[in-house]
């Protein structure tokens, strides 16, 4: 079967990428949230243990710290 060059204008176009977006924005934002609360975890056992292998990554890193 082959696409139609209408359905592949749509694929790539914006309003392909909001319907992509309507489909999957449960999915998006519950992935988003996970990936929040595993750094915040990490971050807060670093901090609590004082782990620097954790504290040393550049996410968790102070500002001015190289």
């Amino acid at each position: 079967m082959q696409d139609s060059p209408s359905n592949q204008e749509t694929s790539s176009s914006p309003q392909g990428f909001k319907q992509f977006f309507q489909k999957n924005k449960t999915g998006i934002g519950l992935g988003i949230l996970v990936l929040y609360l595993l750094l915040l975890g990490l971050g807060t056992v670093g901090e609590v243990w004082e782990i620097e292998w954790i504290l040393d990554l550049p996410l968790f890193r102070p500002p001015g710290k190289y």
